[in-house]
């Protein structure tokens, strides 16, 4: 194996696509304390960042390790669910994924210690202990029922917080802080969504989630409320004082979640093709929802510039997108046929 197929192989193990989307949530909390004026800190941000991409990152990798079995009795996986199938197609050695979970967790621990203050060293190291134990023994909380409730902990809440901690010096209540409220609740259906996918494998598994648990039907139901308890919570959002700006740009993701809702209720998740998209469309109106909240206070802070470091995981976002879309269109015109009359 060439060294450049070796770091393919990596880059797909660890799923580096899903890191797009936590450092909106990151910034989310981090431009808080400047939005009635003021610059953010490049030197924490960045410190703040990299934390969370290394354990998003060690989270990935342990992941593939401890839901190997899993993952090779789905026989349906899709691009976002079912893992990267490396291990799966005995392409490295499952211990290697670990090995490297181990090593991105020294790293993500040096740089909790090294955070400026109290507060923001406890959130950095709290998350780096639920993100282990998402998969990893002895709780293996996605196996219990709290995998959606993990996952939503970390990122909807410790990385915003962190990032708010790290700018305002300390953990103090702020009125914005109340838009982490639809926004967890958007995760938490999120990632009932991506256990959908993956429900019948799971539960020839150790892996009984919360799908497995209450019953597809049931977290089909579960989905449909949260989805409306996530966009009606605007309004007692608005009347606690969140500026309307930072709620109407998050209602305008309300289309594409209520749509890919409606579809679920409808009996979407009965039909393996269907299955195989929503957990993009899911994925896709999350971070949505989260760069939504980002732009509302963005429109808040006096003065602009495309320069700014809040602007930073947007672009990302974008590039991002807009690369994985262009590999996506990539790949099937290589796995179409060719025309007829072309020789091969």
């Amino acid at each position: 194996m060439t060294m450049h197929a070796t770091f393919k192989h990596l880059l797909a193990l660890g799923r580096v696509k899903f890191l797009l989307y936590s450092p909106i949530l990151y910034t989310v909390g981090a431009i808080i304390p400047t939005v009635s004026g003021g610059a953010i800190d490049a030197s924490r941000f960045l410190h703040g960042v990299l934390f969370t991409w290394v354990t998003h990152l060690m989270t990935h990798y342990s992941n593939e390790y401890y839901d190997l079995e899993p993952d090779r009795a789905n026989t349906s996986p899709s691009p976002w669910t079912g893992g990267s199938r490396i291990l799966v197609k005995g392409i490295m050695e499952p211990r290697h994924s670990l090995y490297i979970a181990y090593a991105l967790t020294v790293v993500s621990i040096a740089l909790a210690l090294l955070m400026p203050t109290p507060s923001a060293r406890l959130l950095g190291l709290a998350a780096i202990f639920f993100s282990w134990q998402y998969s990893a023994p002895p709780l293996k909380l996605e196996a219990v029922g709290l995998g959606e409730f993990t996952v939503t902990l970390v990122l909807n809440t410790l990385v915003p917080l962190l990032g708010y901690c790290l700018q305002s010096g300390g953990l103090r209540p702020h009125t914005l802080l109340l838009v982490l409220i639809p926004l967890g609740i958007i995760e938490y259906i999120r990632m009932m969504v991506m256990n959908m996918a993956d429900w019948e494998s799971d539960a020839k598994t150790w892996k009984k989630t919360l799908v497995v648990r209450i019953g597809i039907e049931n977290a089909v139901k579960i989905h449909g409320i949260g989805m409306l308890a996530a966009y009606l919570s605007l309004i007692p959002l608005y009347l606690a004082g969140v500026p309307g700006i930072i709620l109407l740009a998050l209602s305008t993701t309300a289309f594409m979640g209520l749509g890919y809702a409606w579809r679920l209720q409808r009996g979407a998740w009965k039909k393996k093709e269907t299955m195989w998209i929503i957990p993009y469309v899911a994925s896709t109106h999350n971070g949505l929802g989260g760069s939504a909240a980002l732009i509302g206070m963005i429109f808040l802070k006096p003065g602009f510039s495309f320069f700014a470091l809040e602007l930073f995981p947007l672009y990302l976002y974008l590039g991002g997108f807009l690369l994985l879309r262009a590999l996506a269109r990539r790949n099937r015109n290589q796995a179409s046929p060719p025309p007829m009359g072309v020789a091969t």
